[in-house]
């Protein structure tokens, strides 16, 4: 099978709608490492073969089982009086929450694969809660657990 361009490699991909997220950059010094830490928290991901069109090697792609419910927001950083030492400032990056079934579990698997929890259980409402990491090369990411029943 082959795109319009020809290119097989990209032939099942489809390109989202204006204004949809496209690509989540991780930053990495190890590249192995970081895809065995994603791997073993997110193991629905599925992992792309590197693109044989191309001359380098610098990338490990990714993408999701299904990303028909990705959204976001733009959260207010506290005042400076108020700062958590914990807080995410502006031009340090954005916070990308990934769905999990039990936060629980999942930090347990961050622990076990080199990444530290940065903030703990925390509700959001009655909706459900959120836990913020670090991966081994303290790339913040978060968990969101929705509340059930």
């Amino acid at each position: 099978m082959t795109s319009s361009t020809g290119n097989s490699y990209t032939a099942e991909w489809k390109a989202p709608l204006h204004g949809s997220p496209c690509w989540i950059e991780i930053p990495a010094r190890d590249l192995e490492k970081q895809k065995a830490f994603y791997a073993a928290i997110f193991p629905q991901w599925v992992w792309r073969a590197v693109n044989p069109a191309e001359t380098y090697d610098t990338v490990r792609r990714y993408s999701f089982a299904d990303h028909n419910g990705l959204s976001g927001g733009i959260v207010k950083v506290p005042d400076e009086d108020n700062l958590p030492s914990t807080a995410q400032l502006p031009g340090n990056g954005m916070t990308v929450y990934y769905m999990v079934d039990s936060l629980d579990e999942t930090k347990e698997r961050v622990h076990e694969n080199g990444g530290k929890m940065v903030i703990g259980r925390t509700a959001e409402g009655a909706f459900g809660w959120h836990m913020n990491f670090h991966d081994p090369e303290r790339n913040r990411f978060a968990c969101y657990e929705i509340r059930q029943g």
